[in-house]
């Protein structure tokens, strides 16, 4: 049975704007956690969001997290970028006139939500701040704007015209200079000079991020507004809505791990571990990896000789995601490397948030300090370091 959103006895107009360029029923992280953030607020809203089609497929299924508390909703069909000034444009361009129209035909807004990724989500509701600015907004940064996981500068240009001519008079009207010619420094600054209160979803985010605010009064106000607040998780009948076929061995101890591997994440050390495990304790465990790069990692796994015990599939959807995590014994979540990059690592998962909500144990390969460290894990190792990932093996193992 597909649980309501949330209580909402009476249709009432919305009283908060939602600016996410990605939304649910787009497949996409950034969609779906706005979407929780919805229903973790339980208020009514109306959205206005981007037409992903051409980058994003959607899975209907997701409309169940936010469900009716969305009133109103405008799917812009701008262009579907992430790094580009041209989809920042269309989307606010295209945005701003509809915002403004649905608040002068209801009661009036009283708080304004918007979160990052993706950046354009931050422009409009700049834009729509200055516009109305007894409006409350909330800004969300899902991880630092303007620097790589590597910690290389990412930069992309904005281009002279109206709307970045706006956006400076909107600075200037504040006291804050304007910050030249890189847009993701220009998504960071809107919300710091311009926003209400500054969601951040761990405190090393926060405080990477603001130490990177050149302009001390600027770093002042956006500290005074900071708030940290992980990603939602779930309750836990949305962890039963899906029924996806799963075929378990009752006498094996079951692993998984749902996600892609990037230079800075990988499977390397559990593969390795699992080698090194004896062979009467690697009989009683099943490895299962739901992922996007199944041919690379299924080159791995032969090259190990573990196809006996790692099971490599295809992503599932996201409520296929949540029934499959339930039903396992062990989740692994691992950390971005960022040794050497970042005197911290500031990234948070956002899989830890949906893992929580599973009931099931969570093994965490992690950085020390990391974000992630610091989390209620039922297992924990660093990452790298084999022996102690054959330890924790050896103990799911035995059960």
């Amino acid at each position: 049975m597909v649980p309501p959103a949330a209580p909402d006895p009476s249709p009432a107009p919305a009283r908060d704007l939602v600016v996410c360029f990605a939304f649910a029923p787009f497949v996409d992280t950034a969609a779906i956690v706005a979407a929780k953030r919805v229903r973790e607020e339980g208020r009514p809203v109306d959205l206005v969001t981007n037409d992903m089609s051409s980058q994003r497929p959607q899975d209907p299924a997701l409309e169940v997290i936010a469900g009716d508390l969305v009133r109103r909703r405008a799917t812009l069909p701008t262009p579907t970028w992430f790094s580009s000034w041209k989809a920042v444009e269309g989307f606010t361009v295209e945005g701003l006139p509809r915002a403004l129209e649905w608040d002068a035909d209801g009661p009036g807004y009283e708080r304004l939500y918007s979160r990052a990724h993706w950046v354009p989500s931050h422009v409009l509701a700049a834009r729509f701040k200055s516009e109305r600015p007894h409006v409350r907004w909330t800004a969300e940064f899902s991880d630092p704007l303007s620097v790589y996981v590597d910690a290389r500068e990412r930069h992309t240009d904005v281009v002279e015209g109206e709307l970045l001519d706006q956006l400076r008079a909107d600075l200037l009207a504040v006291g804050v200079e304007p910050p030249g010619d890189n847009l993701f420094r220009w998504v960071e600054t809107l919300p710091y000079a311009l926003a209400d209160e500054l969601l951040f979803t761990n405190a090393r985010q926060r405080d990477l991020m603001l130490s990177r605010i050149e302009d001390e009064a600027l770093a002042d106000r956006a500290r005074e507004r900071s708030v940290v607040r992980p990603h939602p998780t779930l309750p836990p009948e949305f962890y039963r809505i899906a029924s996806p076929k799963a075929d378990l061995d009752p006498d094996r101890r079951h692993i998984a791990y749902f996600g892609n591997f990037y230079a800075t994440r990988g499977m390397s050390t559990v593969l390795s571990a699992l080698a090194a495990l004896p062979q009467e304790l690697r009989d009683r465990l099943q490895l299962h990896v739901h992922t996007g790069q199944q041919d690379d990692l299924l080159r791995s796994v032969e090259a190990a000789g573990l196809q006996d015990v790692v099971r490599v599939a295809p992503f599932v959807g996201f409520l296929d995601f949540l029934a499959l995590s339930a039903r396992m014994d062990v989740l692994i979540v691992n950390d971005a490397i960022t040794e050497g990059t970042f005197p911290v690592n500031p990234f948070l998962p956002s899989k830890w948030s949906d893992y929580r909500g599973s009931g099931r144990e969570v093994w965490g390969i992690v950085e020390p300090g990391s974000p992630l460290s610091e989390q209620d894990l039922d297992h924990r190792t660093p990452v790298r370091h084999v022996s102690a990932a054959v330890q924790v093996l050896a103990e799911i193992a035995r059960g």
